[in-house]
């Protein structure tokens, strides 16, 4: 019998990663076997290769990788997964997740490597092809990771269907029973089976998809409603660097939970190419909340990444993979933002900036969603002040109160029921409903935006409006009698005059 090994380039032998697919990897040499392996760039990187090999429906296959760290810095967690699909590439079921927590995993500068054996289920009708993917998750001030001698081995002449069981022959005479022989050395651990169904009485929502997170839980936590994470940046991680939302990206869409008065004293990241929406089920804090009306005394901000590059690794995959990055921050309360203080009863207060960071150097474009839900942003809306090359930002505000936003790439979409009392630059807006505008508005050339293009039932205050203005009647006796000055063109709408 003889055994087929599907991965091709498992050892990195050609010096080049291809077949493989890499994101923050490169050719290394520091080998296990051979002369050369991968590296997993560490720290706060979503690093990862994969391989598309043949897979048939009934395989099981074992898998084996061979790990190690560079230097001192502890270890991140390493997944490893092995996905079946069909021949239009689409999802079938998983044939194995397994993750390998970095203190586990040595470091090569000892001479020792981890080498795991895992076994996948058998591929399920249908199958035609699977992905073998070995992601090192982020996790800032972590080392980088070796892999080397990657194989996924059959065993030749296991599979394939069952023939028809021929008659029972008689049964012959039972023999005597011998001497009990001397027992035999135990062998090794064999590997660890699939996970099996959840028991009874324990509450599951959403799997993969829903995370928990409240300030007050002892934590750290694992994310589940009866152990949520006690960091809300520890609830995006384990969001984000997920094995389904590593597979799928901006298709897997994100769900962070947030208790209520949570109070998180800690600036957030939200990495590229993913959905994630930070939903509170009351009024939260991304702050220390320890100022009159819930303000901070240390600002924290939101931190909001685009990457092309790793938003075409999933486009450029097909239908399945395709979608926009959205961020949403807000709570499922509803309230109003133009003359009450709901903001920071019932809502989510900022107490920082809202910071879009573009992490592609080669290719800044990109288009990003972004939506507030009864949220209060102190700083400003902009963009990173190292890094001003950005994409084009949808926006949405939905009961809101902001203070600035100094993005021109911005669009505004919608602005229903909110209060801005700072500066606005944006490229264009779109609606402008129920609001209350406090601050100067320029607004760029970008004509392209989805009729009806306006602003409808808005007060103001004695500001300057520079850009095109599209106003109805009622908007533009606010707009006039509070002294109010226009540069640029105005169309009034559904007036009778």
């Amino acid at each position: 019998m003889s055994i087929l090994n599907r991965i091709v380039n498992g050892g990195f032998e050609t010096g080049t990663l291809p077949p493989w697919i890499g994101f923050s990897a490169s050719i290394a040499t520091v080998p296990l076997t051979g002369f050369f392996s991968t590296k997993l760039t560490g720290g706060n990187v979503n690093a990862y290769i994969f391989q598309i090999v043949e897979a048939n429906p009934g395989e099981s296959f074992e898998l084996l990788v061979s790990l190690a760290k560079e230097g001192n810095l502890p270890s991140p967690t390493v997944s490893v997964t092995v996905a079946n699909y069909d021949e239009f590439f689409n999802f079938l079921e998983y044939g194995l997740i397994t993750n390998i927590q970095g203190d586990n995993i040595p470091n090569v500068e000892n001479d020792t490597w981890l080498t795991v054996y895992q076994t996948t289920s058998p591929a399920p009708p249908g199958t035609t092809q699977a992905i073998v993917l070995i992601n090192s998750l982020p996790q800032p001030g972590t080392a980088d990771i070796f892999v080397d001698d990657v194989a996924l081995l059959l065993s030749e002449g296991t599979t394939g269907p069952t023939g028809p069981t021929g008659p029972t022959g008689p049964t012959g005479p039972t023999g005597t029973t011998g001497p009990t022989g001397p027992t035999g050395p135990t062998g090794p651990t064999g590997p660890t089976g699939p996970t099996g169904p959840t028991g009874p009485g324990v509450f599951e929502w959403g799997e993969e998809t829903v995370i928990w997170a409240d300030s007050s839980a002892d934590g750290p936590g694992e994310g589940t409603p009866e152990n949520p994470f006690s960091s809300l940046q520890a609830a995006i991680n384990a969001a984000t660097s997920s094995p389904f939302a590593s597979t799928f990206g901006m298709r897997a869409r994100l769900v962070i939970l947030i208790a209520a008065n949570s109070v998180f004293n800690e600036d957030v990241i939200i990495p590229a190419a993913r959905h994630v929406q930070l939903l509170g089920l009351g009024p939260w804090v991304l702050g220390n909340a320890d100022l009159a009306n819930f303000e901070s005394s240390i600002p924290r901000n939101v931190t909001i990444q685009s990457n092309s590059a790793e938003e075409d690794f999933y486009s450029q995959q097909g239908p399945a993979f395709q979608a926009r990055p959205v961020t949403v921050i807000g709570t499922f309360n509803n309230g109003s933002s133009v003359s009450t203080h709901t903001n920071y009863t019932n809502g989510a207060i900022i107490s920082g900036d809202v910071i879009f960071e573009n992490t592609d150097p080669q290719d800044p474009f990109t288009t990003t969603e972004f939506q507030l839900l009864n949220a209060r942003v102190f700083g400003t809306i902009r963009r990173d002040l190292d890094d001003p090359a950005l994409g084009q930002i949808n926006t949405y505000l939905f009961h809101s109160r902001i203070n600035s936003v100094d993005v021109p790439n911005i669009r505004i979409q919608r602005m229903f029921d909110c209060r801005s009392d700072g500066p606005i630059t944006a490229a264009a807006y779109s609606n402008i409903i129920n609001s209350w505008i406090r601050g100067d508005v320029t607004i760029g050339a970008a004509t392209n935006e989805a009729p009806p293009l306006g602003v409808f039932s808005t007060q103001f205050d004695n500001i300057t409006w520079t850009g095109p203005l599209v106003i109805d009647a009622e908007s533009n006796y606010y707009f006039v009698t509070s002294g109010s000055t226009l540069i640029g063109t105005k169309t009034i709408l559904f007036s009778l005059a």
